[in-house]
């Protein structure tokens, strides 16, 4: 990467804050199936034989079991998530590796990755709420006839159930 008018690499400085391995190894999911897509892609469109996408798409799931299982090993040196997962699928397919990036800057691959990790935590936190709503249509059934001051302008005002009381906090869940 570093040559033309350089005389030398970057300083251990700017290595340092190169390294995002710490930060991005969340995105190792992400980088794999954003992968694999861009691999389906250039098999569609003849740019990529049909037998070198099937070798990158099983090198990659080998790498996605591999990282599962907790495989990941940090190398400062690859810098990136991108670069761990290219170097592995390099050492376990050869040449055809070097093939997936075509057409594809890594600019693409930070901005699809990072997408796809948006969209997935979104996924996980709408799961989360659907449970929590449920949750608390539970316990408003149960107590659907319990009885409990209700407050306004922390005064206490009318008796409402506690099972209307919790019905609010799921209707604010749905709508939020």
């Amino acid at each position: 990467m570093w040559g033309g008018r350089f005389a030398e690499g970057p300083s251990a400085v700017m290595r340092d804050i190169n390294v995002s391995i710490g930060v991005d190894k969340r995105l190792w999911r992400q980088d794999i199936a954003g992968s694999r897509a861009h691999a389906a892609m250039l098999a569609a469109a003849g740019i990529l034989s049909a037998e070198d996408a099937a070798t990158i798409a099983k090198g990659l799931d080998a790498i996605e079991a591999e990282y599962a299982a907790g495989g990941l090993v940090e190398n400062a040196a690859l810098e990136d998530i991108h670069m761990h997962v290219e170097a592995r699928l390099k050492a376990i397919i050869g040449e055809p590796a070097g093939r997936l990036h075509t057409a594809r800057s890594r600019n693409d691959q930070v901005a699809t990755d990072f997408r796809l990790w948006v969209r997935d935590a979104i996924d996980a936190i709408e799961a989360g709420l659907a449970g929590f709503q449920t949750a608390l249509l539970a316990r408003a059934e149960q107590h659907a006839a319990d009885v409990m001051p209700g407050f306004t302008h922390l005064q206490t005002a009318q008796p409402v159930t506690l099972g209307h009381h919790l019905m609010a906090y799921h209707e604010m869940a749905r709508r939020d």
